[in-house]
C-alpha cells in the first residue's frame, strides 16, 4: 500500500501495479486481520476496484441460494452473483473469473402500503415484511417481520410517521415503533365495528382514522379515539390533508371538515363516488364518478359522461374540470383510475396513463399499458418530486425518476424476483450466431422482453384498436414459442386468470407477437377452445358422489359434449368436489403447444389437437393420456417437438411416440431402444436440424431417423441427466441440476459452465452469452469466454 485512509465505514487504499496505479475502496467495514475472500470490480485506468468482504465463496456456489440475504438494492446494474475475482500477491490482481449476472427485476415486489417521510425516507411493507429506502439510499434495508405480531391482517397495510414514530394498523388495531419500526407495542384496539382500514392522517393538532364505515380522531397520539363523522354520508373510500383541512371522499361525493362537521362539496356537476384524491401543497385534485341523478332511468346503455377530474386551488370553494378527453371514454363505465401528484404534475394511472406537468390544464398523449403500472384506486404510491414516483400496482412495484415518463420494476427484497417460466433468445430471420439478440421472457403470465441483457425490461402489450382499458383482458401465458421469426403464446385461462383480472369466457388462444414486438395480437381465423360449458356443469353438482354408475356414466357424457379432452380427464372429473379448487381444469388448459410450417399442435384438456391454417376446427390426432390421471401424473408436462412433418410426443406415463406424416399415424418407441433403464419422466424434447434430443429422467437420448437411437454421454461416458435444452443456431446446450451448463461438441457434453443458480427453470443461448430463468431470482446471465 502506498498510502492508507482508514474509518468504521470506508477504507481506501491506493496500490501500486505494473505500470499503473489502482484504487481499491473497501465496501464495507474491512479490517487487516480479517479473513475473507473479497469481491473485486475492475472499472476505468486508473482502475477503481470495489472490495466487498463476503463469506467463502464456497457457500454461494453450487446448490446454495443464488441470492445473498446482503444484496438488496433499489438499483444495481451487473449484479453478481457467483464467483469472485481472487487476489493472488501483494501488488497484482488476477484476471476475474466469468460469472452470472443478475438482471434488474422484471415485476416489482408485491407492496401493501408505502411512506414517504419528512426526513427523505421511503417505506414499504413488501406483504409482511418491513424495509426502508434511506434518504438518497440505494439499499433496501429489511427491518421487521410483521407476521410476528398477534394480529389479523387485511392485506392493505398503510404506514405512517409522526415525531420518529412509525404507526401501523394491520386491522383495528394501533400499533407503534419509536425505533424506526424493529419493535412495536400495541396502543389501540378499536370493536370489530370498525374495520376495513382506509387511511391514517397525522397533524399537529390531531390523528385521525377513517375506515370505511367511519372517521374516528384522537388528540393523545392514538391513546383515546372520538367519532368525527356529523354530516359524513356515504362509504369511506379516501382521507386527505391540505394545508391542515381534511378531506374525505366517499360514494356520495366529497367531504370538507370545518367545526367538527363534514360539509359536502360542490362541483360544476353533480357527483357520486371519489374514485381517488390527491394533493399538493396549494392544489386539490378530485376523480369522481357522476351521481345517478345526471342519468336518464329510460336510457338502458347510460351512455352519458360518467366520470370526471376536478382541481381546486381554494380548498374546495371552487373547481375547474381538467377530465383528459384524449385518454379513456367519459362514456359508459367508469375509470377506476389512481391519480398522483407532486408540484405540478399529475398521473392518473389505470391500464396506461396520462401525466399533465401544468397541473392538468394539458394532458400528454397516452401512455399504453406496457409502458407503465397498472394500478387501482387502492395501490398505494409517494412522491418524492415532480420527478420521483413510486407506485406500488398489479404489477408490483415501480419507480419513475422523470415525471412518469418511464417506469421499472423495483423488488425491496431482491432474494425473491419472481419465476421465469420461458426464454427466447429471439433474432428474427436472422440466424447469425452473433446477431444481437431480444430476449423474452414469461414471467407470472406475461410476456416481457429486454434488448440489454436485462437492465431494461418492457412488457409486450395486447392488441387493441383504441385506448380503452376496461375492455382489454390480459391473458395467462402459459408458454411461448419461437418459429420462422415469430414468437407465438398460448393464453387464456379455464375460467380467470388468477390475478384477479378475470376473463369471464374461459376460453383459451393462440396469439402471436406483432413485427414490432410490441403488441401480442390473435391468430386470425383460429377455433378457440372454451370451458364454459364444461364449468357449467360442474358448478351445477350438488355432490361428488352418483347414484348409480349408469348416471356417473351420463354425467361423464354430458361433459364430454360441453368440452373437448381425454375421457380420463373427463372420469376425473367425475371425482371433481366443487368445494376444492379446480386444479384438473387449471392443469388440462396448461398444456403445450408447437408451430410447424403449415401446422399448429396443441395439448387441451389431456388430449392433442392439431390445427392447419385454412381449418375452421381443430382435428384429433389420435393421441391422448389413457393412465389414470392421479394427482402425480396430471402435474406432469407433455413434452412436445415438431420439425416439418415429423412430430414426438413424451407422453405423462413415460411412453415416446413418433409420427411421421403430422400427426396421423403414430408409432411407439420401445424405451429399451433409448435408454437401459425405464423413463420415467420427459424433462424436453428438442429439434436441432433433423436431429431429434430426448432428454428425460434415464439421460439424453438422440437420433436422426428416429429408428436407431443413442445416448449423448459426457467425456466421461456419463449419462447427464439434462432439466433442461436449448438450440443455437445448430449448436444443442443443456443444463443439469447441480453440476453447471454443457454444450454438444463431437456427439459429447462438454462442461462450460461449472456453477448454476438455484431452480433453474428455463435456458436461452445466444452467440456467447448464456441465459438462465430461476424460480425465485428472475433472470441471470453468463458471458462465455471467446
Amino acid at each position: 500500500p502506498w498510502a492508507i485512509a482508514a474509518s468504521s465505514v470506508v477504507l481506501i487504499v491506493l496500490m501500486l501495479g505494473i505500470g499503473s496505479q489502482y484504487l481499491v475502496r473497501f465496501q464495507q467495514p474491512y479490517s487487516l486481520d480479517t479473513q475473507a475472500d473479497m469481491t473485486v470490480e475492475l472499472v476505468d485506468a486508473p482502475l477503481v476496484l470495489n472490495l466487498e468482504v463476503k463469506p467463502d465463496i464456497q457457500n454461494r456456489l453450487g446448490s446454495s441460494n443464488a441470492i445473498s440475504e446482503s444484496v438488496n438494492r433499489d438499483e444495481k446494474p451487473d449484479e453478481v452473483i457467483f464467483a469472485a475475482a481472487q487476489v493472488e500477491g501483494e501488488d497484482e490482481v488476477s484476471v476475474p473469473k466469468q460469472q452470472w449476472i443478475e438482471s434488474e427485476p422484471i415485476k416489482g415486489s408485491t407492496v401493501f402500503g408505502l411512506l414517504s417521510a419528512p426526513e427523505g425516507e421511503i417505506y414499504a411493507f413488501e406483504k409482511l415484511s418491513l424495509y426502508k429506502l434511506p434518504a438518497n439510499g440505494k439499499e433496501w434495508q429489511y427491518i421487521f417481520d410483521a407476521s410476528t405480531l398477534v394480529t389479523a391482517w387485511l392485506g392493505n397495510s398503510p404506514i405512517a410517521k409522526w415525531e420518529n414514530t412509525l404507526y401501523i394498523i394491520p386491522y383495528n388495531e394501533l400499533y407503534a415503533s419509536t425505533d424506526d419500526g424493529k419493535t412495536w407495542e400495541l396502543v389501540y384496539s378499536w370493536s370489530e365495528e370498525h374495520r376495513s382500514f382506509i387511511d391514517l392522517v397525522l397533524t399537529e393538532q390531531a390523528f385521525y382514522l377513517a375506515f370505511r364505515n367511519g372517521i374516528l380522531r384522537s388528540e393523545d397520539k392514538g391513546k383515546t379515539w372520538k367519532a368525527v363523522q356529523d354530516g359524513l354520508i356515504g362509504d369511506i373510500s379516501s382521507i386527505v390533508k391540505i394545508q391542515n383541512t381534511l378531506f374525505a371522499g366517499t360514494d356520495n361525493g366529497l367531504y370538507r371538515l370545518k367545526d367538527d362537521n363534514w360539509q359536502r362539496l360542490e362541483f360544476p356537476v353533480s357527483v357520486g363516488r371519489i374514485h381517488s384524491v390527491a394533493v399538493t401543497e396549494e392544489k386539490l385534485y378530485v376523480a369522481a364518478r357522476m351521481s345517478r341523478e345526471v342519468f336518464d332511468p329510460e336510457k338502458v346503455s347510460r351512455l352519458e359522461e360518467n366520470w370526471r377530474i376536478f382541481r381546486s386551488s381554494n380548498l374546495g370553494n371552487s373547481w375547474t374540470d381538467i377530465t383528459p378527453t384524449n385518454a379513456w371514454s367519459v362514456k359508459g363505465s367508469s375509470i377506476f383510475f389512481k391519480l398522483i401528484a407532486a408540484g405540478e404534475t399529475l398521473l392518473a394511472m389505470e391500464e396506461g396513463m396520462v401525466r399533465s406537468t401544468d397541473s392538468g390544464n394539458t394532458w400528454m398523449p397516452v401512455q399504453p399499458p406496457e409502458s407503465s403500472p397498472s394500478t387501482s384506486e387502492n395501490s398505494p404510491a409517494v412522491a418524492l418530486s415532480e420527478q420521483i414516483f413510486y407506485v406500488g400496482g398489479r404489477d408490483g412495484l415501480h419507480r419513475s425518476t422523470d415525471g412518469g415518463k418511464s417506469w421499472h420494476a423495483i423488488n425491496v427484497n431482491r432474494r425473491i424476483q419472481g419465476q421465469v417460466d420461458n426464454l427466447i433468445a429471439f433474432r428474427g430471420v436472422d440466424e447469425r450466431r452473433n446477431t444481437p439478440a431480444v430476449l423474452y421472457a414469461n414471467m407470472g403470465g406475461q410476456i416481457v422482453k429486454t434488448a440489454d441483457k436485462g437492465k431494461l425490461w418492457k412488457f409486450v402489450g395486447m392488441e387493441t384498436p383504441k385506448f380503452a382499458p376496461n375492455s382489454v383482458a390480459k391473458p395467462l401465458i402459459t408458454q411461448m414459442v419461437e418459429f420462422g421469426g415469430v414468437i407465438y403464446a398460448k393464453g387464456g385461462d379455464s375460467l380467470g386468470n388468477g390475478s384477479g383480472d378475470s376473463l369471464g369466457d374461459g376460453k383459451t388462444r393462440l396469439y402471436h407477437v406483432s413485427a414490432d414486438g410490441n403488441t401480442l395480437m390473435s391468430i386470425q381465423g383460429m377455433p378457440i377452445f372454451d370451458a364454459l360449458g364444461l364449468r357449467y356443469h360442474l358448478s351445477g353438482r350438488r355432490s361428488n358422489s352418483f347414484d348409480s354408475p349408469e348416471s356417473e356414466k351420463l354425467f361423464i357424457e354430458r361433459l364430454q359434449r360441453s368440452s373437448s379432452g381425454a375421457t380420463q380427464f373427463f372420469k376425473q372429473l367425475a371425482k371433481w368436489d366443487p368445494e376444492q379448487p379446480d386444479v384438473y381444469i387449471k392443469l388440462g388448459f396448461h398444456g403445450p403447444f408447437a408451430v410447424s410450417d403449415d401446422a399448429i399442435y396443441m395439448e387441451y384438456n389431456f388430449k392433442l389437437f392439431r390445427w392447419k391454417y385454412g381449418d375452421t376446427e381443430w382435428s384429433e390426432t389420435g393421441v391422448e393420456e389413457t393412465v389414470d390421471l392421479s394427482m402425480d401424473i396430471a402435474m406432469k408436462d407433455l413434452k412436445l417437438a415438431v420439425s416439418r412433418d415429423t412430430v414426438y410426443v413424451g407422453k405423462r406415463d413415460g411412453t415416446l411416440l413418433r409420427s411421421f406424416d403430422k400427426g396421423n399415424n403414430w408409432k411407439e418407441i420401445p424405451g429399451n431402444l433409448m435408454f437401459p433403464v425405464p423413463v420415467k419422466v420427459f424433462k424436453e424434447i428438442v429439434f436441432a436440424g433433423s436431429t431429434v434430443y430426448v432428454a428425460t429422467d434415464a439421460g439424453v437420448s438422440t437420433s436422426s431417423s428416429g429408428k436407431q437411437w443413442q445416448v449423448v454421454p459426457d467425456a466421461e461416458g456419463t449419462n447427464l441427466i439434462m432439466e433442461k435444452l436449448t438450440v443455437d443456431g445448430t449448436n444443442l446446450y443443456g443444463v443439469t441440476k447441480n453440476t453447471g451448463v454443457y454444450r454438444l461438441e463431437s456427439g459429447t457434453w462438454k462442461q462450460i459452465v461449472s456453477e448454476i443458480p438455484d431452480g433453474v427453470t428455463s435456458l436461452a443461448v445466444n452467440g456467447d452469452t448464456l441465459y438462465v430463468g430461476t424460480e425465485n431470482s428472475g433472470m441471470l446471465h453468463f458471458n462465455l469466454e471467446k
